[in-house]
């Protein structure tokens, strides 16, 4: 194995691990056993910014956050939105990469599994999508919030289920955050589109 694929196979093992470990995260779509993919690396000034970030983290996700880390350079990196929709600033300080998925780094038509960063004081706008998703924070806070639910602040280790094409926004504070989002159901292929609708 050549020092990127042991760096990814590190954090796919430190997630199941981390998923294994949490029921709520069992439950909501498990950890299915992926077939490894080329992917070209991707950067983005995000993934720069992730790898100088050194906390924020719990005991129970250093080995993740530590994983991700280490493999931010080698990652395919992503960004669902326009500077038109969400600003350049937004643009500069997020940024997201399948790790697994029907297009991820290790492919699998059962879930989606992301690994998301955005910067501090951000606004991710109000979007939907029709796969229902999980966020688990592995790094920093931010406050949430979804149509027909009550405002949370996420920490470390915390979990936020959006059903179904239910609309839902974020705003991060001082701190950056990390988080492992998960997909399942259907429109798994699809993504988020922008708005309440």
């Amino acid at each position: 194995m050549t020092p990127v694929d042991l760096a990814f196979a590190r954090a796919y093992h430190a997630v199941g691990s981390l998923v294994a470990a949490n029921p709520a995260l069992m439950g909501f779509a498990g950890w299915p056993a992926a077939t490894p993919a080329q992917k070209s690396a991707r950067p983005i000034p995000a993934a720069d910014l992730l790898k100088t970030w050194s906390d924020g983290h719990i005991a129970a996700t250093q080995e993740v956050r530590d994983a991700v880390r280490d493999l931010s350079d080698f990652a395919n990196w992503q960004q669902t939105y326009t500077a038109e929709e969400v600003g350049q600033d937004f643009l500069d300080r997020y940024g997201w990469f399948e790790l697994v998925g029907p297009e991820g780094h290790f492919q699998s038509q059962d879930i989606r599994a992301y690994i998301a960063y955005w910067g501090e004081n951000l606004y991710y706008p109000w979007h939907l999508h029709e796969a229902e998703e999980l966020y688990y924070i592995l790094a920093g806070e931010a406050f949430f919030e979804a149509e027909g639910a009550h405002p949370i602040t996420l920490r470390p280790g915390d979990i936020r289920i959006h059903s179904a094409n239910q609309p839902h926004q974020m705003t991060t504070g001082a701190s950056p955050v990390l988080a492992l989002v998960l997909w399942r159901g259907e429109g798994l292929s699809g993504v988020p589109r922008m708005g309440t609708k």
